[in-house]
């Protein structure tokens, strides 16, 4: 259902915004490469599935806590909680089905070079820890949009705001970490056609954040199946 982007007075500086939202993804990613592994972890949501939902989700809440003056009076309404467990249930259900789907695809081997091949190399485990990291980004994504939004009062600058900085934070990101280019290439890519859609459904679309988050966790599993049945160079099919 469409709606009226949300207009309340929201006084920190866009600058502000933007640090946090920074200074959040980047803590949480330095610490998912550097410390996991500092700590007897690996680095790979297939050996430690468990281990890194609960990472994530921990940056989840963080992130919500930290942006809960912007996020507060868009979730004041309790007369739509109802429809919004409602339309997270029937999200769950439809993300189960796909994923037991998945699981009957055949298992690839080839290189590993995690966190990277994670999606190539996907077990249905994979799929708990990704659902947390997307849930972190999404809460991220959430604060960036509304953020833009108080500043620019304009749905068009937004998207093209958007897409400039999560692009750019992807770039930076796979610079430094030195992933592959193909794997680089095509998240940087969705990151920026991302901010078609993400900007419109959080500020257009009365449950968006949930229609957005079901939208950035459903690419990822049609992309695990489409690399399972099609798998690329230097990967097979087990058995």
């Amino acid at each position: 259902m469409r709606t009226i982007a949300h207009t309340h007075s929201y006084e920190a500086p866009l600058y502000t915004t933007l640090g946090k939202v920074t200074a959040l993804w980047a803590v949480a990613n330095v610490g998912y490469f550097l410390f996991a592994p500092v700590f007897g972890y690996d680095a790979s949501y297939n050996a430690s599935p468990i281990t890194m939902a609960l990472y994530f989700l921990f940056w989840a809440v963080a992130s919500v806590w930290v942006f809960w003056d912007l996020f507060a009076p868009r979730f004041a309404r309790t007369s739509l909680l109802w429809a919004y467990g409602g339309l997270c249930l029937a999200s769950a259900a439809l993300v189960w089905v796909l994923v037991c789907l998945f699981s009957f695809l055949p298992t690839l081997q080839g290189p590993v070079l995690a966190p990277y091949t994670d999606l190539l190399l996907a077990t249905p485990w994979y799929f708990l820890p990704k659902a947390a990291e997307l849930l972190m980004q999404q809460v991220l994504i959430a604060a960036l949009v509304w953020g833009l939004w108080h500043h620019f009062h304009s749905l068009s600058r937004v998207m093209r705001s958007y897409s400039l900085l999560f692009g750019g934070g992807h770039v930076a990101l796979f610079l430094l970490s030195s992933a592959p280019t193909p794997h680089a290439a095509v998240m940087t890519l969705a990151a920026i056609l991302s901010g078609l859609v993400f900007p419109y459904l959080l500020l257009r679309v009365r449950g968006g954040f949930i229609y957005s988050y079901l939208i950035h966790l459903l690419f990822y599993i049609a992309l695990a199946l489409v690399l399972h049945a099609w798998p690329p160079p230097g990967y097979s099919l087990l058995g």
